[in-house]
């Protein structure tokens, strides 16, 4: 009877590990085919990745590229930038050097000092030939207070070089027998300096330099003379006050005929101004 019994209960037991392995094989299968389709998945993902990768290979391969050029490009512009900046360098110093040498020269009569509106390029004094020789220089000349002398000599034959003097108190208080200084200026613009004679003012477009009246020899003396502007604020070379004649400065008066008067006056003194463009 216990053996019978026995039978059974191991028919159960091997019944119920069958079942257990069965139930197992099919949860092994189940999780089995899910790896398998994770791996699937994983592996569509990776050649999804695997082809972004290479595009943005691509792409990083298109602009460095790109940028290669674009950085060849660019220092191609520094260089060009570079070489116009040189050029540029060089225009800045020949524009300097030729506002250094702009300018025109004229004489101030009557002063040792030059405007505002120029330089001095030398001061000295004013000679000329003596007012009475007939075979004397025409022209005013402003002579340097530093003179330098050549090694030539000679005994005969010879002109003659005289200082100026004032010969009216028309051109300043107690300027009659004065001797006249000079300065030879350079304007700080333009290239051009005229003497206008009869005006006080420049026409348009010009800068004065100064004004005064116009001074020349005497009409009736035997030297021939010119005409110069007489500074209006005359100065005096210290010690030249005595009536040693030489060069003569007079004033001068318009005189009516062939020159017109209206717009002239009968002995009326000339005024004049320099002005340079």
């Amino acid at each position: 009877m216990e053996r019978m019994c026995a039978l059974p209960m191991q028919h159960l037991m091997a019944t119920v590990i069958l079942a257990l392995a069965l139930g197992l094989a099919f949860m092994l299968e189940h999780k089995f085919q899910e790896l398998e389709e994770e791996l699937v998945y994983l592996k569509r993902n990776y050649k999804t990745l695997e082809t972004e990768c290479d595009m943005l290979k691509s792409k990083v391969e298109s602009y460095e590229h790109v940028f290669s050029k674009e950085n060849g490009s660019l220092k191609e512009q520094v260089r060009v930038i570079q070489t116009d900046v040189g050029s540029l360098k060089i225009q800045m110093e020949n524009l300097k050097q030729a506002a250094l040498n702009t300018g025109s020269w004229f004489t101030r009569w009557g002063r040792s000092d030059c405007p505002a509106t120029s330089t001095l390029i030398y001061k000295g004094y004013t000679g000329g030939s003596w007012y009475n020789h007939k075979g004397a220089a025409s022209n005013f000349l402003c002579l340097p207070e530093n003179p330098q002398w050549g090694t030539r000599s000679l005994n005969n034959f010879q002109a003659f070089v005289y200082g100026a003097e004032y010969e009216n108190n028309f051109f300043g208080g107690n300027a009659h027998q004065q001797d006249v200084p000079c300065s030879v200026c350079k304007t700080k613009t333009g290239t051009n300096s005229v003497m206008i004679p009869a005006r006080i003012s420049c026409y348009d477009g010009w800068t004065i330099q100064y004004k005064g009246y116009l001074g020349a020899g005497f009409h009736n003396h035997l030297a021939s003379t010119e005409y110069v502007c007489v500074d209006e604020n005359i100065q005096f070379i210290p010690g030249g006050y005595e009536n040693k004649d030489g060069k003569l400065i007079y004033p001068v008066v318009a005189k009516c005929g062939s020159l017109r008067c209206h717009p002239y006056i009968e002995n009326k003194p000339i005024a004049c101004v320099v002005c340079s463009y």
